[in-house]
């Protein structure tokens, strides 16, 4: 029986040979076609090497097939990794022939027998694992039916000492932790993989058009270039608590070169150990980057995508951009043709961010997070724009005038809405008259209230018959007022807000005269805020 079996042996090795060559003879007579591009550098052997990942060409529906022996009862693992393509790909094996042991069958072989194992169709990496295999010749069969590709093929026949790839956390998912202008900081949860194999390293890619879900698609687009691209740097911030010396991109071992393709694109890989906290430095303002990361095992060259993200670092700071100072108002003129631009970037972590705009006529305001727009509206009076806060984060401001005349307008920004500067205002800031009590000397005036106690000062104004343009400053506060022009000022709310109504009877005014009337409304902080003007005649004759 032992020698039965090494005379099969003997012609499956034979076999083996002659599949060999014949598969030479084919990729050889399609590089004298001109299909193949660039030299050959792949692995056509169809033995595949345990514990060693290789990388293999395919041709577009060329199938190609690939050996292995495993013991008896010995557990196995495959990975599979399609790089840019999709991929067919089949795990098959082949039994030895059964012998009778009666000696009347002289010996005699029944045919070798094919057990399909496991079958696959995608673009994605996929592992088989077996914990107890078949005795007999094991066949993987290939088929790209895009385009020509390459894959990564893995075999071990000890997967519990050599796990296919390396381990990703419970959550993969790579953090960017700040941007600036030419940085982005990047952090992400250690491979459980790195913690307990020193071989394991990080392997960081940054480019300017997407994301790649494995190392080899990468590499593979790297290989398709001719260009040369200037280097990016690199500089570890901290890991694991501990701070690490600066390491720029020529310190690190990069693993291809940079891609180049039609458009203008960096693309830079490099291992950077066991760090993942990481800067990466030397970037284009306003300009969105690519990252992704991969726990790499450098003995069996297998690779593990975390889940790559994308941010875009900010524009360089404009001399025409004003910085706005937490909790300090400004009041600034602003035209129809003219946007005025302010910035803000809170100095700690907020949950909340206030804008409030103050207005003496309708403006458009504009507000951008890190580039975004998050409010495009226009206003009048007073506007409160509260957002959700954000870790560094940027807000630029643009104002214009909606109206062909200069408008004044005051602005304040506060990452504690709670403390509100401005006092509540109640649904309405209409100012309502009372014909029937109005005489030749006297007129009076109703508005609504809220139910917080706030002061509110009544002014008047007598105007002459062609007189109806107004101070464009009027709409703030009292301060702008002469003294003779007050009439006098009151505390009042009420608890039910719908009965919040204060009513004045102004004395003292002249018969068949024209006034015009404002209410302001002041706030505990000392900020004002103007109802709307009421013009009111006094009566000729009583």
């Amino acid at each position: 029986m032992k020698a039965s079996q090494a005379l099969c042996q003997f012609l499956l090795h034979i076999a083996l040979i002659f599949l060999c060559q014949v598969q030479s003879l084919v990729i050889a007579q399609k590089q004298k076609w001109g299909r193949m591009t660039r030299e050959a550098t792949y692995n056509y052997s169809p033995l595949l090497p345990d514990g060693t990942e290789i990388t293999i060409f395919l041709f577009r529906d060329l199938p190609q097939s690939l050996y292995f022996q495993v013991r008896e009862k010995s557990p196995f693992s495959i990975r599979v990794n399609p790089c840019d393509a999709a991929l067919e790909w089949s795990i098959s094996v082949h039994e030895w022939p059964i012998h009778s042991n009666h000696p009347s069958d002289n010996l005699e072989w029944n045919r070798v027998t094919k057990r399909d194992l496991f079958s696959y169709k995608g673009n994605r990496a996929q592992n088989y694992v077996r914990a107890s295999s078949h005795s007999g010749l094991h066949k993987l069969e290939l088929l790209s039916t895009e385009s020509d590709t390459q894959i990564r093929v893995y075999l071990t026949t000890k997967p519990e000492d050599e796990p296919p790839c390396p381990e990703l956390p419970f959550d993969p998912q790579i953090n960017v932790a700040s941007v600036g202008q030419t940085a982005v900081t990047l952090a992400w949860k250690p491979s459980p993989s790195v913690l307990q194999d020193e071989n394991i390293d990080y392997c960081l890619l940054v480019n300017q058009k997407h994301n790649y879900q494995s190392l080899c698609a990468a590499q593979n687009q790297a290989e398709r270039s001719n260009g040369l691209w200037p280097d990016l740097a690199v500089v570890s911030i901290y890991s694991g608590g501990q701070e690490i010396h600066p390491t720029r991109m020529e310190d690190a071992h990069p693993l291809s070169s940079p891609i180049s393709g039609d458009t203008k694109m960096d693309i830079t890989q490099l291992c950077i150990g066991n760090r993942n906290i990481y800067s990466v430095l030397d970037l284009q303002p306003n300009t969105q980057y690519y990252f992704d990361v991969f726990a790499v095992n450098a003995i069996t060259n297998t690779s593990s995508a975390y889940i790559g993200t994308f941010a875009k670092t900010l524009q360089w700071p404009d001399p025409n951009i004003l910085d706005l100072k937490e909790g300090i108002m400004i009041q600034v003129y602003v035209q129809k043709d003219s946007l005025k631009l302010y910035s803000f970037r809170p100095k700690t972590w907020h949950r909340k961010v206030q804008f409030t705009f103050h207005s003496c006529g309708r403006v458009y305001i504009r507000i951008e997070r890190n580039g975004k727009v998050v409010v495009s509206e226009s206003t009048e009076n007073l506007k409160h724009f509260q957002l959700k806060g954000k870790a560094k984060a940027r807000y630029v401001i643009g104002i214009r005038s909606m109206g062909p005349l200069e408008i004044l307008i005051k602005i304040l920004v506060s990452t504690r809405p709670n403390k509100p500067f401005f006092p509540r205002l109640p649904d309405s800031l209409k100012l309502k008259s009372f014909n029937r009590l109005r005489t030749c000397d006297s007129v009076t005036i109703a508005w609504l209230g809220t139910n917080e106690s706030n002061r509110y000062c009544l002014y008047k104004r007598e105007m002459e018959r062609k007189q109806r343009e107004r101070n464009k400053d009027w709409c703030f506060g009292p301060e702008t007022r002469s003294v003779s022009e007050k009439v006098g000022c009151r505390h009042f709310h009420n608890t039910n807000a719908q009965r919040a109504v204060a009513v004045e009877q102004v004395t003292g005014l002249k018969a068949g005269t024209t006034y015009l009337f404002d209410v302001y409304v002041v706030g505990h902080k000392g900020h004002s805020v103007k109802y709307q003007s009421k013009i009111i005649k006094t009566r000729k004759a009583c």
